[in-house]
């Protein structure tokens, strides 16, 4: 029974990572862009963790947590480097 609700659970975090790469893709702005890279970080560590329980492999958590560390970091780059190009963004024109 743990098994079904695990391979469950990773189809349901595989067709989020379709959805958020659609956002990724589409946009329509730099931030969206930007969450959407994030999520699919996210999402990729939440599969491994999975994968780690389901194959009984304690290595793969090493793995996941050292994804997830280079996922935030690549997010904070990408941040740093589109306020840098785009400063605040459009809220300073509404003013």
């Amino acid at each position: 029974m743990e098994k079904i609700i695990l391979i469950t659970a990773l189809g349901l975090l595989a067709a989020g990572t379709f959805f958020a790469l659609l956002r990724a893709i589409r946009g329509p702005r730099v931030a969206d862009r930007i969450v959407g890279i994030n999520m699919i970080g996210t999402i990729s560590t939440a599969m491994i963790a999975i994968l780690a329980v389901l194959l009984d492999e304690n290595w793969l958590l090493d793995v996941s947590l050292i994804y997830c560390m280079i996922s935030f970091l690549a997010v904070v780059v990408l941040s740093k480097i589109h306020i840098s190009t785009y400063g605040r963004g459009e809220d300073e024109h509404h003013e």
